[in-house]
């Protein structure tokens, strides 16, 4: 599965958390995706 992480001052930075996205036709789960905030 991807791992999608914080695009920051061109740089890619991890977070502390993240939340699955999902295809909502299929419920595919598509990448894991850093929460921001």
């Amino acid at each position: 599965m991807k791992k999608v992480n914080h695009w920051i001052n061109g740089k890619n930075v991890a977070g502390n958390d993240y939340f699955q996205t999902t295809n909502p036709a299929t419920g595919e789960v598509l990448a894991d995706v850093a929460s921001g905030g």
